[in-house]
């Protein structure tokens, strides 16, 4: 039951990337309203996610559970805070509209194969006439049997026109189906959702006065504190993760991948692939320009060590992708980069 809360942290990134397109002016398509329709339906039971909690709560030692919890916690507020700053806007969206141009965007198809197949068919009741009158009047085996193949050509030339227009149907069908279940506009229901999840959240997370007295325990005491600080939003490294995973760094979780590059406890250590290092380089760069000055040296720093970079190697090679003139690989990925952190 764990993976539930553990997708659930990515599904919400995805969301809030969704919210935000919509808001910067991006289209509002069906397949984003089908996400957040789904995403409702999915985690709107609070009773089932306080039961997973607590099945994570058993099966997880208490350092990563706290990890999981609090960045679950920042995606979930992150959601409220992004839709009561435009609850009128969300609220105004036409979600019917969208349902709408998803299920009749097969009508165009439908009409032109249905004239193509209503053409096929008047020549295959052509030849069935012929066929059939031929048996009226005098004829030799020839002229039949060429009636014969007439007929049968018409009628798989026919069939086949036939089939695809029940396949469009079939599509349009199915299109009607998924409209029927994303009609409503669910933005609303899911602020309010992400209330009731976080008063359960709070339930099991510690107490925040507590956790800080541990905490200079910990730091007078000379000991490394067990939840270090969050550099870095599940949002923006659940986009790099996408580009990233597999291509500049070897496949890892997303969880893990969220551990990492916060310096954060992890199950899995972050590794980078074979000639992929000068790009992880112009990565750091552009993570470490969004943290303010005195955490961005040491969070570059403390990455660099725990991916093996040299800190020489970093100052000759992180502007590579922006060079003068870059490769094509390098071309492309800062192009997906700035896609990014633009």
């Amino acid at each position: 039951m764990d993976e539930r809360i553990t997708s659930m942290i990515p599904r919400y990134g995805k969301l809030n990337k969704i919210y935000t397109e919509i808001m910067s002016g991006g289209s509002f398509s069906f397949e984003k309203q089908q996400f957040i329709s789904d995403f409702y339906r999915e985690y709107g039971d609070t009773q089932t996610f306080e039961a997973a909690l607590i099945s994570l709560m058993l099966e997880m030692d208490a350092t990563h559970y706290s990890v999981l919890l609090n960045s679950l916690k920042r995606e979930i507020e992150s959601n409220i805070s992004t839709y009561n700053a435009c609850k009128e806007f969300f609220d105004r969206l036409d979600t019917e509209y969208v349902c709408r141009q998803h299920e009749s965007r097969f009508d165009w198809g439908i009409d032109r194969q249905m004239k193509v197949t209503n053409g096929y068919y008047r020549e295959l009741m052509k030849a069935n006439g012929s066929l059939e009158a031929v048996g009226f009047r005098k004829h030799d085996r020839q002229e039949e049997e060429l009636l014969e193949r007439r007929y049968e050509r018409c009628k798989r030339e026919h069939d086949k026109e036939k089939a695809k227009l029940d396949e469009l149907y079939r599509q349009k069908e199915q299109a009607r189906r998924e409209a029927l279940q994303c009609l409503q506009n669910r933005c609303g229901d899911i602020c309010r959702l992400g209330g009731s999840l976080l008063a359960i959240l709070e339930k099991y997370l510690t107490d925040q006065k507590k956790k800080e007295g541990e905490e200079k325990e910990m730091f007078a005491s000379g000991t490394t504190p067990a939840s270090p600080p969050t550099y870095f939003p599940m949002r923006l490294l659940s986009a790099i993760y996408e580009k990233c995973n597999g291509e500049q760094f070897e496949a890892v979780s997303e969880l893990d991948f969220y551990a990492n590059m916060n310096l954060q406890p992890y199950e899995g250590r972050l590794k980078i692939r074979p000639r992929e290092k000068a790009r992880v380089c112009y990565l750091i760069f552009l993570m470490g320009e969004t943290l303010p000055k005195p955490d961005r040296e040491k969070w570059k720093e403390d990455i660099m060590n725990l991916l093996g970079i040299d800190d020489t190697y970093y100052k000759s090679k992180y502007k590579e992708p922006v060079s003068d003139f870059p490769s094509d690989s390098n071309k492309e990925f800062a192009k997906e980069m700035r896609s990014i952190f633009r």
